[in-house]
């Protein structure tokens, strides 16, 4: 009998520590949520502005898989948020497309690579090879022109079709 009550004295500890921090992790969550999300904001607008400048950004309808956002940057071009799986995750990335329909740049706003490998597709010489391009691209692995990152080609293939989603969307806008 002694052991029993042991045991139950011991689930409603446990119990009671769960719920509690439990509690606390909700309460932190509760408080912080609204300046996490103005930081993701932040984030994007920041992207945005880094792959192709623009006086403002007006959002436009799509339904294109892997397209999240689309928004169209004045007379300067579009600027389209694809999320797209890599290696480790989602990689969430912003690219912009002049009116011609080539990539004025690349942005990685998020992911989940792992850290020296496909971490490094945020690195500006990796993004720079996509600036101009106009058709489908492809990593050299697979026939096309893009270098992939070492050790981490999944990674650059996740990148690769993420631009070329982006091109596709901005082709369909323009018709």
């Amino acid at each position: 009998m002694k052991n029993a009550s042991y045991i139950l004295r011991l689930t409603v500890t446990l119990l009671l520590i769960t719920a509690v921090v439990a509690g606390l992790l909700g309460l932190v969550n509760y408080l912080t949520e609204d300046r996490i999300a103005a930081l993701q904001n932040e984030k994007a607008e920041s992207a945005m502005r880094e792959v192709l400048e623009a006086d403002s950004y007006e959002p436009l309808e799509t339904d294109a898989e892997g397209v999240t956002a689309l928004y169209r940057a004045g007379d300067r071009g579009y600027v389209v948020r694809v999320g797209v799986n890599g290696f480790g995750g989602a990689v969430d990335m912003m690219v912009g497309v002049d009116p011609e329909g080539a990539v004025t740049g690349v942005s990685i706003i998020s992911h989940s690579e792992t850290a020296s490998l496909g971490a490094n597709c945020t690195r500006e010489d990796f993004r720079a090879q996509f600036a101009g391009a106009t058709d489908t691209l492809a990593v050299k692995k697979d026939g096309g022109t893009v270098d992939a990152l070492t050790g981490a080609t999944v990674t650059s293939r996740a990148v690769t079709k993420g631009v070329n989603l982006a091109l596709e969307c901005v082709k369909e806008v323009l018709g």
